[in-house]
């Protein structure tokens, strides 16, 4: 399969196969944050040629390997359906092929011959599906053709149509399937599904588009039934309501007229880059769930927003991702994936280089919203926007330092990230000093909560640093950095204090409220302290609570914050710092019946003999 109309650079001396490049004009574009709409068709293209790789990938497994075709026809049948489609509709194949979950599908069919996903279904199930995607083509270019398609529970996928559902099946059955005159039918037994020309039907769903705006206009896929529309596994469909579709609508054109207002050259890159709206479920946490993944470029996922300058912001914040990752499927900005050791100050879990410099490009991107938003509308419009850009943009620096200082990235991403930093260095924005002060809470607060909970100190240190304090030593020693070890159970754990934050700026008469909500059920009567300012408070609600469980680790970074710089500023500063380090020390020292020690007397001798 080819097609011959992109308009990529090419290297020259390499024919009309010539690799792909990008120009050095929309590497700056990209790494200044931005992207025109002609820089966001060079990544489709970039896209469209990854799309064909992945596909003949797909073939070549499937031709050599006969088996995987199961009770279905010959997969070459499809393939040749597939081509002969192409031959008489181009653009349309071409279409059909670049949508965001076809590329989901081929990925994980290939990725899971390979060892690398698991699944109950039968390989014919995934491998299979290319008789459905050439079902589509036949119907697309208004031919005729009969096939036999997979199915999961009864249903079949059409891509870029809808979904057909049948009773009385196994688990993994197979359907007849056939296209007249561009019209396509499925058969399972007696029971025949005539797909309506438009909308659902009886056995069938539809999958519906949504548009929003006039001039400039965004028309995306609301995806609720394709089985590769999640983030990695298939997953079963969840049809949206008609009210809940409307409510989709109602908040994408909210969302699009903010866009198209204040953020015009946004809106007109999102409306040639995003072709795809995937539904969340509702997360249990308090922010909106959003999501999007390199085989699926275009699709963004996200669980129902609370109005539409959520949506705008999670719009702009998985565009960004969308662009880094077209980017780095053209242009190597790591050097390989790497373990899983960086701190990212929006993630609860250590990341791997990659996924750091994926949220230092997004976080970015958060930024430069509410920026926007701010020299566009000051804080008229809400309250909670400058502590949400001095948040984002907060996160956005100390990242890009973490990242530039790894030694994970190739001269290009060096490259990426220096033009990156420059654009955050010239933003010299005031913002209010109760903002600032409350962004830095949270981020100090989540620094040390990160620490605690996946780093650990060397035991020769502690044990050095015991015996020290036993001998009642006040020689410096310097402590070898901690190790980084992931925790495999790690959960969710910052967003009861950065909701906390959101709700004091916006309503702080109702901040104690919070903890009779389900995403604030893990804070305490001195995290509302500490959020209103009372840091004397705080810090005996704390004390109190590391008394009765020591090994509470959101009381130990919570009385870091809790303390002032005055007498107490070296126990503040190491348990900020190092917060695993006090702990481990004090586990050894502080539960001595003999000579029982207070976690700030800890806290404070730690700071000043460790150098380090």
């Amino acid at each position: 399969m080819a097609r011959d109309d992109a308009h990529a650079e090419t290297h020259p001396e390499n024919g009309p196969h010539a690799r792909l490049t990008l120009l050095e004009t929309a590497f700056e574009e990209l790494a200044a944050g931005g992207g025109s709409p002609p820089v966001i068709r060079q990544l489709w293209q970039g896209q469209w040629s990854r799309r064909l790789i992945v596909l003949r990938a797909f073939y070549e497994l499937a031709v050599g390997d006969p088996e995987l075709s199961g009770p279905l026809p010959p997969l070459a049948d499809a393939w040749s359906a597939l081509e002969h489609a192409q031959q008489a509709a181009p653009d349309e194949v071409a279409g059909l092929l670049m949508h965001p979950q076809v590329g989901s599908w081929l990925s994980y069919a290939v990725r899971r011959h390979r060892g690398g996903a698991e699944s109950d279904a039968p390989l014919h199930i995934d491998f299979g599906q290319l008789h459905a995607l050439a079902l589509s083509g036949a119907a697309l270019a208004g031919q005729s053709y009969t096939t036999r398609v997979p199915m999961r529970a009864g249903r079949v996928m059409v891509p870029q149509f809808g979904m057909a559902a049948f009773t009385g099946c196994e688990q993994w059955d197979v359907a007849e399937a056939g296209t007249e005159n561009g019209r396509i039918w499925l058969r399972y037994g007696d029971h025949r599904i005539d797909v309506p020309t438009d909308g659902d039907g009886d056995g069938w769903w539809a999958l519906r588009q949504v548009t929003a705006g006039d001039e400039l206009r965004l028309t995306v896929w609301l995806d609720d039934l394709d089985p590769m529309r999640d983030l990695a596994d298939p997953v079963p469909p969840k049809r949206q309501t008609d009210s809940e579709v409307e409510r989709w609508s109602e908040l994408l054109r909210g969302a699009w007229e903010i866009l198209v207002a204040d953020h015009r050259e946004l809106a007109e890159a999102l409306a040639v880059g995003v072709t795809s709206l995937v539904p969340l479920p509702v997360g249990d946490g308090w922010d909106t769930r959003s999501a999007s993944t390199g085989d699926a470029f275009g699709a963004i996922m996200c669980s129902p927003p609370p109005d539409a300058i959520t949506l705008a912001v999670s719009l702009a914040h998985e565009f960004m991702h969308i662009k880094l990752g077209g980017l780095m499927h053209l242009v190597p900005l790591t050097n390989g994936p790497g373990r899983p050791r960086h701190y990212a100050p929006w993630r609860d879990d250590p990341r791997p280089a990659g996924g750091l410099l994926q949220g230092v490009y997004a976080f970015a991107g958060i930024a430069m919203f509410w920026r926007a938003q701010l020299r566009q509308h000051g804080a008229s419009r809400s309250a909670v926007m400058p502590f949400e850009y001095a948040y984002s943009r907060d996160q956005a620096i100390e990242a890009i330092g973490i990242i530039r200082e790894s030694g994970a990235l190739t001269p290009q991403g060096l490259r990426f990230t220096e033009l990156l930093a420059a654009v955050l260095a010239d933003w010299d924005d005031e913002i209010g000093a109760e903002a600032a002060a409350l962004a830095d809470l949270v981020a100090a607060g989540h620094r040390a909560g990160w620490r605690i909970r996946h780093c650990r100190p060397q035991p020769q240190d502690v044990e050095a640093l015991c015996k020290a304090w036993a001998n009642g030593s006040e020689e410096p020693f310097r402590a070898a950095a901690s190790v980084v070890h992931p925790d495999p159970e790690m959960r969710h754990w910052s967003q009861g204090r950065l909701g906390l934050a959101r709700r004091v700026t916006v309503a702080p008469g109702r901040a104690v409220g919070a903890l009779d909500e389900g995403w604030g059920s893990a804070l305490s009567v001195a995290d509302v302290a500490l959020f209103q300012g009372d840091g004397a408070r705080a810090k005996d609600g704390f004390l109190k609570q590391l008394e009765q469980d020591p090994e509470s680790v959101d009381s130990w970074t919570g009385l870091g914050l809790a303390l002032g710089a005055g007498e107490f500023k070296q126990a503040r500063e190491v348990l900020l710092a190092r917060p695993e380090l006090v702990l481990a020390v004090y586990r050894e020292v502080g539960a001595n019946p003999f000579a029982p020690a207070s976690p700030i007397d800890v806290a404070a001798w730690v700071g000043r003999v460790v150098s380090a």
